[in-house]
């Protein structure tokens, strides 16, 4: 890895801890070059993962998206310091990441995707679940699963 300082190529890794319940990795590196001492977080990626669209066209998984659409969503009432919400939006998106790959599909609707933020979403808070839900272009078919 690249040194963020001076951009040698050359890094030792230092320490290495396990974070959020092994999903991600944290590491302390030391540049060979300039002896500067930074911080890295490796998680893995989503990059095998599909969305199918209504119009049956397939895009890469974009990790942002969902997290942006449920950040949005938490942005009332109790939660008032962007921090934690990032924070919980973060781990509400990596939980729905997990539920994704647990299913063992590399092809997800996108109506699948939505249901489980909405679910998430409704046990953190139901009001931004019911925010998400009207936003959603598949309200409908949420709201039918929900009855």
């Amino acid at each position: 890895m690249k040194c963020i300082y001076c951009n040698h190529k050359k890094t030792d890794i230092t320490n290495t801890r396990p974070t959020n319940g092994n999903e991600s990795v944290w590491r302390r590196r030391q540049c060979l070059k300039c002896l500067r001492i930074f911080t890295t977080k490796e998680e893995s990626l989503s990059d095998n993962l599909f969305v199918l669209k209504r119009n049956k066209s397939r895009q890469r998984f974009v990790y942002e998206k969902l997290f942006v659409s449920i950040f949005t969503s938490l942005q009332i009432g109790k939660y008032n310091d962007n921090g934690d919400l990032a924070k919980l939006s973060r781990n509400m998106t990596l939980k729905i990441l997990k539920q994704l790959f647990k299913a063992g599909e590399l092809n997800v609707k996108t109506s699948s995707i939505i249901k489980l933020a909405y679910k998430a979403l409704k046990t953190e808070n139901i009001s931004a679940g019911y925010k998400y839900r009207n936003y959603s272009k598949y309200r409908i078919e949420v709201l039918r699963d929900e009855l």
